[in-house]
């Protein structure tokens, strides 16, 4: 049995919403040899933010970049959710960045804040435009810069299947409920 909000829509305009809050704000710096992912990560534990919206990077380079792409299963072609890992070695430059912070099971159960960084990158010599989840081992070439933005007012909600151990999801999809 699946929550309300993990069914497919019933008509074209049907939506899941919660209101949250605006908390701190935080431009971010990264230079040559950072990990980005590494980096957001830890600001965030340092910054004790288990909610936020990744936003507007600018001035970035990346050497390696290191993402999931969507691929299709071929094992089981229901499953719309299949990443395979990529890099590009070349030098490129972050075009676009978006994401957010948010909670996910860490290795000890416990929720860790996890950076899901969506973005596109290219516009170098030799170096196509690509994109995808960026990952751990995505290093900062020159200077990298970010917005991060605190959301509040809400907490995670993960399936009640996967709560009840029916599915064996690592990081199952979650939502959110508001709290006040």
């Amino acid at each position: 049995m699946k929550d309300a909000w993990e069914l497919d829509s019933k008509t074209p305009d049907s939506y899941h919403a919660v209101e949250c809050g605006r908390g701190r704000e935080f431009i971010l710096r990264l230079t040559t040899g950072a990990d980005v992912f590494l980096a957001i990560q830890k600001f965030a534990r340092d910054k004790n933010i288990m909610y936020a919206k990744i936003h507007t990077a600018f001035m970035g380079g990346l050497q390696p970049a290191r993402f999931l792409v969507w691929t299709p299963d071929s094992r089981n072609p229901q499953n719309w959710h299949h990443e395979t890992p990529a890099v590009v070695q070349n030098l490129s430059m972050i075009l676009a960045m978006g994401g957010m912070i948010h909670p996910r099971p860490g290795k000890d159960g416990k929720p860790e804040p996890f950076p899901a960084i969506h973005f596109v990158a290219g516009g170098a010599w030799d170096c196509p435009t690509f994109g995808g989840h960026l990952e751990q081992g995505s290093i900062v070439k020159g200077v990298f810069e970010v917005f991060i933005t605190e959301i509040t007012g809400i907490e995670v909600l993960y399936p009640t299947s996967w709560i009840k151990g029916e599915r064996p999801d690592e990081y199952p999809e979650n939502w959110y409920r508001e709290i006040k």
